[in-house]
């Protein structure tokens, strides 16, 4: 059986990490599953989202080109999720991972609720991040769900963002019966341009929404650095985003 980890949220956690050779070696016993509900190698790009990572969709991003070699290192999709997997396999040694890569890029918080939906794509965030967890579970146990959203509700200003956050990560433990399974939310990256993100309020709702959630912890920001547009977090700091997020999860389960 394998141990499940749930990444959700929008383009950070689905990761816009210029590839290096190092992301697309296969990883035994560390899978991905597709969004048509196929166990692949967890080699990034795993995380089917609008932009063009599987084959599936064209980018408008200009900051990502179509068909790039790997060596170019311009293709993205480098995000936290497989460096926690490696990280959660060496503290099981023998265990086999599967990652369930649900987020979707540029979603607000209201696109996570119920029937919500990405109104770039015939997504519904939420409601497909159900079906695509309840198939993962027949093969294991969902251990962790790990968020990183906001940078869409920061620039907006959405209101009562703490509020709405806590009723997705609630919804999340009652649809799936997760209640006992710890959630490890993530703050936006420090680096977004004040002028047009309220990057230090809603990193603090996403502390307090940590704060007043059972068995949930944070990961910081700080020192992060950004691929050169000031939204996305880049290869290096996506590595060491998957190493924190993997550090508190170790806190939470007093591994």
């Amino acid at each position: 059986m394998k141990k499940l980890v749930l990444l959700a949220g929008q383009s950070n956690m689905s990761g816009r990490g210029y590839l290096t050779e190092n992301d697309v070696s296969k990883l035994p016993g560390i899978t991905a599953l597709r969004w048509d509900k196929v166990w692949i190698p967890a080699v990034d790009p795993f995380n089917y989202d609008r932009i063009n990572q599987l084959g599936l969709n064209e980018s408008q991003d200009p900051f990502e080109e179509k068909a790039l070699d790997v060596n170019n290192q311009r293709r993205c999709g480098v995000g936290p999720g497989r460096t926690f997997a490696k990280l959660l396999q060496e503290k099981f040694p023998g265990s086999e991972i599967g990652l369930i890569p649900v987020a979707v890029g540029g979603t607000p918080i209201a696109a996570w609720m119920p029937g919500g939906a990405d109104k770039y794509s015939d997504r519904h965030p939420y409601d497909d991040a159900l079906d695509m967890a309840r198939h993962a579970m027949q093969f294991g146990q969902i251990e962790v769900i790990l968020w990183h959203q906001g940078e869409s509700d920061a620039k907006f200003k959405t209101p009562d963002y703490k509020e709405k956050l806590i009723t997705v990560i609630n919804n999340f433990r009652r649809d799936l019966s997760l209640e006992n399974v710890p959630v490890i939310l993530g703050e936006i990256g420090h680096f977004l341009d004040e002028k047009r993100f309220a990057v230090k309020e809603y990193n603090e709702y996403i502390r307090q929404a940590a704060a007043e959630l059972s068995l949930a912890g944070v990961v910081s920001a700080a020192e992060l650095t950004d691929r050169g547009d000031r939204v996305h977090f880049n290869t290096t700091s996506q590595y060491e985003l998957g190493k924190r997020y993997f550090k508190e999860y170790c806190r939470l389960t007093g591994q």
